[in-house]
């Protein structure tokens, strides 16, 4: 499954030009990496700028941590599926602010604009379509069935308290999810 961001869907209207120092390592990582993505060093730079301005500068102050995805399936598989249905619901319940803080956005959009780039800073594969007016998400955590399990019930209890009308489902190893537009 191919990943999307948020970066790949918009064209990023270039209109400045800036020059910085850059340590010389650094800057021969970059160029490697750009490189092996197949894309320009300023390409490369203008991702690298939104992946922080979009994610980074906010994540840890809004309460995102970095774990393990072998610790969270080890403690999912020591809790019972009622204990879960619980955690699944106070975390969607709080993340209202999280959302505000973000993007200042307490909306579908703010909630989709975390979501792609969680899912992105994650790892995770994701593809998005959209026909219909139903925007549809399938992403493939491969984390378990206790995992999937409060994905679904966390990001159906977000949607709801949006007022957003949603359809979710899932697999052992993915979450699908359907938003009506």
């Amino acid at each position: 499954m191919q990943r999307t961001t948020s970066i790949m869907k918009k064209k990023m209207t270039l209109d400045k030009i800036s020059s910085f120092r850059i340590n010389s390592k650094n800057l021969d990582k970059l160029k490697t990496q750009a490189k092996s993505n197949g894309v320009s060093l300023n390409t490369l730079v203008n991702e690298i700028f939104a992946n922080y301005l979009h994610w980074d500068m906010t994540a840890t102050k809004a309460g995102w941590v970095v774990v393990l995805s072998e610790v969270l399936k080890s403690f999912l598989d020591e809790i019972d599926d009622k204990v879960l249905y619980k955690i699944a619901i106070r975390t969607a319940d709080s993340t209202r602010d999280v959302r505000l803080m973000m993007t200042g956005d307490d909306t579908l959009d703010g909630f989709l604009s975390i979501l792609r780039n969680r899912l992105r800073k994650s790892g995770i594969s994701y593809t998005e379509s959209s026909d219909n007016k139903m925007l549809k998400f399938i992403i493939h955590h491969n984390m378990g069935k206790k995992w999937s399990y409060f994905y679904k019930i966390q990001h159906e209890r977000m949607l709801q308290n949006l007022g957003q009308s949603a359809e979710l489902e899932f697999t052992d190893n993915s979450l699908i999810i359907h938003i009506r537009q």
